[in-house]
């Protein structure tokens, strides 16, 4: 399998794991934190085709998708076989501009677009995470499992446009994962895996995956 693997033995902090992601100084939006985070909720969510999510993780059942000022946000809804409550899915944020202005990676910011840290996992200071470098950047998760074959997954990372993976316009696109599965911790991890992630999501008529932008292409 591809990529270091590490384990930590304590729970991260916030700040190690925005280091882990090795991202610029952070500069603000001209909103304070809280009261961007209160009209981004507030904006309309517009349903789009299922061709037209960000990312290409199998099973897409939903997509949903609201702006505001530099900052888009797809919620794509996956399904769920378990009997772990609440739902399965990817929760994506795209920022306009350069890695020097938009900012470190703060998974609070995600986790709190979602009301709390979902189920079943406790809060995020307590989580144990897992790492592993990739070529599209560092993949973090935390692992909660019935010792039955049952896993779910609260994972994170951050793609820019130096992984030519993000959406057009966009300097960075941010993105969490809860995925439970009966099944391994790679399943359940599979939606946000490069395979999955370096294109957007297939045509309506099967197509093959197609670039976010002409940069995408696979360099020689």
């Amino acid at each position: 399998m591809s990529g270091i693997w590490r384990k930590v033995r304590s729970a991260w902090s916030v700040s190690t794991l925005c280091t882990l992601f090795a991202v610029a100084a952070c500069d603000t939006f001209p909103l304070t934190t809280t009261d961007f985070e209160q009209d981004l909720a507030q904006s309309p969510q517009v349903q789009r085709s299922k061709s037209e999510a960000w990312v290409a993780p199998p099973d897409i059942q939903l997509v949903l998708e609201r702006s505001f000022g530099p900052v888009s946000e797809q919620r794509i809804l996956l399904p769920n076989r378990t009997a772990v409550r609440g739902d399965n899915f990817l929760l994506l944020r795209a920022r306009e501009g350069t890695l020097a202005t938009i900012g470190r990676f703060e998974p609070l910011e995600l986790l709190g677009a979602t009301g709390d840290t979902p189920d079943p996992f406790e809060d995020f200071d307590s989580l144990l995470l897992e790492t592993r470098d990739e070529p599209m950047g560092t993949l973090s998760w935390a692992v909660w499992t019935n010792n039955a074959n049952l896993n779910c997954v609260l994972a994170f990372r951050r793609l820019d446009a130096s992984s030519r993976v993000v959406p057009e316009g966009a300097g960075v696109m941010d993105m969490m994962l809860r995925n439970c599965v009966h099944g391994t911790v790679e399943q359940a991890l599979a939606p946000a895996l490069e395979v999955n992630v370096g294109y957007a999501a297939a045509g309506p008529e099967g197509d093959l995956p197609r670039m976010l932008s002409p940069l995408a292409a696979p360099q020689p």
